[in-house]
């Protein structure tokens, strides 16, 4: 990406409660879910609002599209899909619990997972469930897709790599903890961290082990990777960059936030890495040495991660706002 934002405000609009979900931004349109309820489309370089949809609880996975069609998940424990240009719902599909991972779409089929412990493959224009996994323990991270196959991690503390046409196993590793973190697929490598204060690198072929690194403390959030390189938060309020065919540590920065956790997990563009904290702040970070550019002061915590296009930086905060900054 060729622009360099600089952390000026473009644009904000206001929902009706917090903006916890990280937005998709799709044909000039951009979409997000908030706990309102509601599934907003907003045109990208205004911000103004271009419709909703009311869907039946509070919107935590945020939402993926393709096709014109809107995939997201609900507190109420279903799937939707919603019809990009009108808003309207085209379909729901039911689950036996809440959905807070946000779906990854490809050529028509939406990979998600459930608290239900299962990972779903589902029509993205009819709603039908093409097949299903269920996993051990609450699945709240998003998949990785590769090639044929998707890698997907859960609560009971399992990394799965599934056949992406059937949902078979192709292989599984196990951790020592929950995982909230979504796994990061990167030459041929699956990263991840987990509560057990780990974070591994994994060979996507074989599902072996190539080396893990202790944190200070539990890895609550997903992490991006280029060039080599692998960004992670860890809860102890530090952003880490690390080798990624050694995990060796190669800078690490503060970040400051009231509480003992991350909850946003970092976005990259070019030479910078943006990452929300629950001090209310977006921060823009050097890639090449972890040095704080530039922050952005919301009014609330920010929990849910950065979205980039070329128009800048897309962030919602629990101040119930989402906020387009360049």
């Amino acid at each position: 990406m060729g622009f360099v934002p600089k952390g000026n405000l473009r644009w904000s609009f206001p929902a009706e409660g917090a903006v916890d979900t990280s937005a998709a931004v799709y044909k000039g349109a951009v979409y997000v879910g908030s706990d309102d309820g509601y599934l907003y489309a907003l045109a990208e370089n205004t911000g103004r609002l271009v419709w909703r949809a009311k869907l039946g609880d509070k919107v935590k996975s945020s939402p993926a599209v393709d096709d014109d069609v809107v995939v997201v998940g609900c507190e109420d424990k279903k799937l939707y899909g919603v019809n990009a240009k009108t808003g309207k719902i085209l379909w729901t599909m039911d689950t036996q619990d809440r959905i807070s991972s946000s779906p990854s779409v490809f050529s028509g089929v939406a990979y998600v997972g459930g608290w239900d412990g299962n990972v779903y493959a589902v029509d993205i224009h009819s709603g039908a469930v093409k097949w299903k996994f269920q996993g051990e323990g609450r699945i709240t991270s998003s998949p990785g897709m590769t090639g044929d196959s998707i890698v997907v991690t859960s609560h009971g503390g399992y990394i799965y790599k599934l056949n992406m046409n059937d949902g078979s196993l192709e292989w599984q590793f196990k951790t020592g903890s929950k995982i909230f973190s979504s796994p990061l697929i990167m030459d041929g490598h699956v990263y991840t961290g987990g509560w057990d204060k780990n974070f591994y690198c994994v060979d996507l072929s074989t599902g072996k082990l190539k080396w893990k690194v202790p944190g200070a403390e539990s890895f609550s959030v997903s992490p991006v990777g280029a060039n080599g390189k692998v960004f992670v938060g860890n809860d102890d309020l530090k952003m880490y960059c690390l080798d990624a065919h050694t995990g060796k540590m190669l800078w690490k920065t503060q970040l400051n936030s009231p509480v003992p956790l991350l909850s946003s997990s970092p976005a990259i563009a070019g030479n910078m890495l943006y990452v929300g904290s629950s001090d209310a702040n977006l921060y823009a970070i050097d890639c090449r040495n972890g040095g704080i550019k530039w922050k952005y002061k919301t009014q609330r915590p920010i929990v849910s991660s950065p979205s980039i296009s070329s128009s800048g930086v897309f962030v919602g905060s629990q101040d119930g706002n989402l906020y387009l900054i360049n």
